[in-house]
């Protein structure tokens, strides 16, 4: 396999694609390599809903973005091979981004070996995809190359206007000095969401236990009708919903959450990435791979199935991952979520 010259390397770029999930877990990535090549300039090209996690990344020189739908593949490839990159990882690894990753002109060329794509790649290892969470699997890229780990940490930058956003709304709802429990509604699939009467049974018995109020977090129309669903419907009216919020605002706010749940998200990960503790619900994908990465944060799954991580976005027998799993399940984990974290939630 071909090594690395760390003198020689003064320009990098990272190639990631996916949505806000797939990017913060990336970026574990970025601080190691700042770490090792410290004077480097390190670029990141990701897709264009995706760039609001990657701005003001302390690691990061700039982020820009592609877009399959209105890009010309080859008008980017003619602005990397300008750029004159020394290393490229490629840690999406699909058949454009291998493409482009090949077309680079860059002399160390990283990817993982997957379906005839390592032509494109002078340094490569096999994936570990489903068998490690996919912070480790990122992370894999770097061990291919001989960098050190010094950082598994998730990176997403919120400034002062972030803040005082956050604060502002914070204090409108009268929530100033109060305990928080943040709900995300969100999830990309149906089948991966907790159903919002089930939450409304969830909060309902959260409030019977705890002296807290609920922020419930939503990201297109229907989940925000869900969350006002759910706001409704529980007995004690203590739930309130964020407002409108960009990817870096809405990590601002969850920031000021005690803990989180939710189903498998963005804002899931945000949590993570804001040092919450967080708990995620997950049914048809497998938490092993991208729960909340670590070892403060806890996942809850229906273990009495044989349909665990089908990965379907519909299930065919009535989405029972989700459907089945009691309340009290879940409460057993919220407690040892606050057990771990040391934190303190109970009714005065």
């Amino acid at each position: 396999m071909l090594k690395i010259d760390k003198t020689k390397i003064k320009k990098i770029l990272i190639i990631k694609f996916g949505g806000i999930g797939d990017i913060l877990l990336s970026t574990p990535v970025l601080p190691n390599l700042k770490a090792y090549f410290p004077d480097a300039e390190i670029n990141f090209l990701t897709l264009r809903h995706s760039r609001d996690i990657l701005i003001d990344n302390p690691y990061l020189t700039r982020a820009f973005t592609y877009d399959p739908t209105e890009d010309k593949s080859w008008c980017l490839i003619k602005n990397i091979r300008s750029q004159k990159y020394d290393l490229v990882i490629d840690l999406f690894g699909n058949p454009r981004t291998a493409f482009i990753t090949f077309m680079s002109g860059a002399k160390y060329r990283f990817g993982f070996k997957f379906r005839g794509r390592d032509y494109a790649y002078n340094i490569k290892m096999d994936g570990r995809g489903g068998l490690v969470h996919n912070v480790e699997f990122n992370l894999d890229s770097l061990r291919a190359l001989n960098i050190p780990i010094v950082s598994k940490k998730l990176t997403l930058p919120v400034n002062i206007v972030h803040e005082e956003f956050a604060d502002e709304f914070i204090k409108s709802v009268n929530l100033e000095g109060k305990k928080i429990i943040g709900i995300s509604k969100t999830g990309g699939w149906e089948s991966k969401r907790y159903k919002k009467e089930d939450y409304v049974k969830l909060i309902d018995r959260l409030n019977e236990m705890y002296d807290v109020d609920f922020l419930l977090f939503w990201g297109n129309q229907k989940e925000k009708e869900n969350c006002q669903f759910i706001k409704d419907s529980i007995i004690k009216k203590n739930a309130h919903l964020i407002p409108d919020s960009p990817i870096r605002y809405l990590g601002a706010i969850i920031k000021r959450c005690n803990i989180v749940i939710g189903n498998d998200s963005g804002p899931l990960h945000i949590a993570v990435a804001m040092g919450v503790p967080t708990l995620g619900i997950y049914g048809p994908t497998n938490p092993a791979l991208q729960g909340p990465y670590g070892d403060k944060n806890l996942s809850v799954v229906n273990e009495k199935l044989d349909c665990l991580y089908c990965n379907l976005l519909e299930c065919p027998i009535g989405n029972i991952c989700m459907t089945e799993l009691s309340k009290e399940t879940i409460i057993e984990k919220v407690q040892e979520l606050i057990k771990i974290n040391d934190l303190d939630l109970r009714n005065k």
